[in-house]
């Protein structure tokens, strides 16, 4: 499995605990972090489960929430 966090470079705290929560729940999942300066299609905090995207906007959420958007996903 391959989870991406596309995040502006003010979250990276939020990115790094969430990559921290997603290899607690999968420990043999890849994910990969991309820290960008302005956003992305206007997102700030962007979350991709093989290339969709599972969750996006300008404020991250919690890991709860994008792990749950993720098993939904599976």
């Amino acid at each position: 499995m391959l989870v991406t966090i596309i995040y502006n470079t003010d979250f990276r705290v939020q990115a790094d605990t969430l990559k921290a929560d997603i290899l607690q729940e999968w420990p043999d999942c890849s994910v990969n972090k991309m820290g960008i300066k302005n956003s992305i299609f206007g997102a700030k905090y962007q979350v991709q489960l093989k290339g969709n995207i599972v969750y996006t906007n300008q404020e991250p959420t919690d890991s709860t929430t994008i792990i749950n958007s993720i098993k939904e996903k599976l």
